[in-house]
């Protein structure tokens, strides 16, 4: 076998199934994996709407496992047969960036990010760089092992925000990001409620255990006061990007807000006197940051509840399809009601 079946970007809002011949190694530091499975990504979505950069004909999927099947001559740390999660964010490793802990600044993300400006798992094969992957342990399965690295990005938010036992938090937008900060606050927090406006997701939240409330339909400033005995929210996670206005609204003085979700087209109006007169802290997060072993451990403890996540794994074929489901007419470009939490593609 020569070729493979791929879905490629081609355009806004343009994914097309194509046949390409199955890629080679051509470094001695790579290894060809034979794609398991490949979560759709909200970045993914965002791409198709024009609102993330993209390299035109590039092999879209960074949330994937796969099995290596063959390795360059300078492999040291994985051999055929290896199950492998991926961090798709390639960094240099050697600028000022990279060697003061900062490395979600790296230039290299500006064109070299995996399934997103080169060749990633939305296809049945795929050539990857050793240091893009991580040997994931038996206990996790495929499907869980697409998420090490949409993990990773969530735990270097906690990292950045420092989370602590006696914390309330308040998670704004409860799609896979936002499930994610809940299910680890619903873990390490005193207490955490969330918001969702789109009801299939407001059912997952439900089925999670977190308290969630739709801003379309009530006021949530005084449900935050309500669930805070009247403080306001420790911690506020904007897991959409588009929320810092809402997030003043709902943080306690002294606060902490994470700027998390990205969505370059959203502007926000503020008072920096609030900030400075409340001593607010507004911090923003970017990627993950040697955090995909520490996501590898967490599933690996089963300590989050994963089942709700997952709504459904398709075949690689019906994964334009798939896009509506989670939010996006491709024909009309316009937003519709989701039907999905994150759903996996699998080759």
């Amino acid at each position: 076998m020569t070729t493979m079946k791929a879905l490629v970007y081609k355009a806004l809002g343009k994914i097309a199934l194509e046949d390409r011949s199955i890629p080679r190694i051509t470094a001695p530091n790579q290894v060809l994996v034979k794609v398991i499975a490949c979560g759709i990504c909200g970045t993914d979505v965002k791409i198709l709407e024009g609102k993330h950069a993209v390299s035109v004909n590039a092999v879209l999927g960074h949330e994937f496992v796969g099995t290596v099947q063959e390795v360059g001559s300078a492999i040291t740390t994985m051999k055929v047969g290896d199950r492998v999660a991926v961090d798709n964010s390639l960094r240099c490793g050697v600028c000022e960036f990279c060697r003061t802990g900062m490395s979600s600044q790296c230039d290299w993300l500006k064109d070299k990010s995996i399934g997103i400006f080169q060749d990633g798992g939305y296809a049945e094969y795929c050539v990857l760089p050793e240091n893009a992957c991580y040997k994931v342990p038996d206990s996790i399965d495929d499907i869980t092992a697409t998420q090490v690295e949409t993990l990773g990005t969530v735990l270097n938010g906690m990292n950045i925000v420092q989370m602590q036992p006696w914390d309330s938090v308040v998670v704004l937008g409860f799609g896979p990001i936002g499930y994610l900060f809940s299910a680890l606050a619903d873990n390490v927090a005193a207490r955490v409620m969330c918001t969702e406006v789109d009801p299939f997701r407001i059912t997952v939240a439900q089925q999670l255990g977190i308290p969630v409330f739709n801003p379309n339909e009530t006021d949530i400033e005084k449900e935050v006061l309500t669930f805070t005995n009247g403080k306001k929210a420790d911690i506020v996670i904007d897991a959409v990007g588009t929320q810092l206005e809402n997030a003043l609204k709902y943080v306690t003085p002294g606060g902490k807000i994470l700027a998390f979700g990205m969505d370059s087209s959203v502007k926000a109006t503020i008072t920096p006197n609030t900030i400075t007169r409340n001593a607010i802290k507004i911090l923003g997060s970017y990627i993950g940051q040697n955090t995909c072993l520490p996501a590898i451990k967490i599933l690996q403890s089963h300590k989050l509840n994963m089942a709700p996540f997952f709504t459904e794994v398709i075949r690689l074929e019906d994964g334009v399809s798939a896009f509506s489901k989670l939010g996006l007419d491709l024909n009309t470009m316009n937003h519709i009601p989701k039907k999905a939490m994150k759903i996996v593609i699998k080759p």
